[in-house]
């Protein structure tokens, strides 16, 4: 630990938000521009130890809520995700429930917002059974109560045109209608992405009207 007075307060030449502090005319420790003013890091300013231990968990804390903001930046995450990614970088798990909290607080992570708009864009893009969705959304730590009401949007419809949806992209590459066994393949593929019974049994009896007419 280190205490005194801070003598010298240098700007990075690089980083232009971080300052390096030296105290007793030695260099001590180096914080951003925002924990420098909070703190009162001056010239002149006398430090403990509670206190140098002190700004230095809130350095950590800025630190990793500024890697929060860069990583949510890229695209929506879950609580799990960012939790998962701050310890990945080296961050206290306490620090990293803490980051996230905040986030969660501030509107930058929203689970329920996340799920929604992932059972959205996969209808819409990558259609999926309600099954596989509840268990991508678990994969990505949302709780079961929300992907319960975010898979709960999903109607029968909504299933039947993603079936439809995976069976034509599967059908383009035949030549004409399926023949028994390229039928069994196909329906076979919808009860492994999870597919209801009865949504597969309609699109069974789709198949074989196409072979009919």
């Amino acid at each position: 630990m280190k205490s005194g007075t801070i003598t010298a307060v240098h700007r990075d030449n690089k980083q232009k938000q971080r300052y390096h502090i030296d105290l007793n005319e030695e260099y001590a420790f180096s914080v951003h521009e925002d924990i420098l003013v909070k703190y009162n890091l001056f010239k002149g300013t006398e430090v403990d130890e509670a206190f140098f231990h002190e700004v230095l968990v809130a350095e950590e804390k800025h630190r990793a809520y500024l890697g929060a903001l860069r990583y949510l930046g890229f695209r929506p995450r879950t609580k799990s995700q960012l939790n998962s990614y701050l310890v990945e970088k080296g961050f206290l798990p306490s620090i990293a429930e803490e980051v996230c909290e905040r986030c969660q607080e501030q509107g930058y992570i929203d689970d329920e917002a996340f799920a929604r708009q992932w059972v959205d864009e996969r209808l819409r893009l990558k259609p999926r059974s309600p099954y596989m969705l509840r268990m991508e959304l678990q994969q990505r730590g949302v709780e079961r109560g929300i992907v319960e009401d975010a898979v709960r949007a999903v109607s029968r419809e909504d299933e039947l045109i993603a079936a439809r949806a995976l069976i034509e992209k599967k059908a383009k590459r035949l030549e004409g209608a399926p023949n028994p066994d390229e039928e069994r393949k196909l329906l076979s593929m919808l009860m492994r992405k999870g597919f209801s019974h009865g949504v597969i049994q309609q699109i069974r009896g789709e198949l074989r009207q196409r072979i009919e007419e």
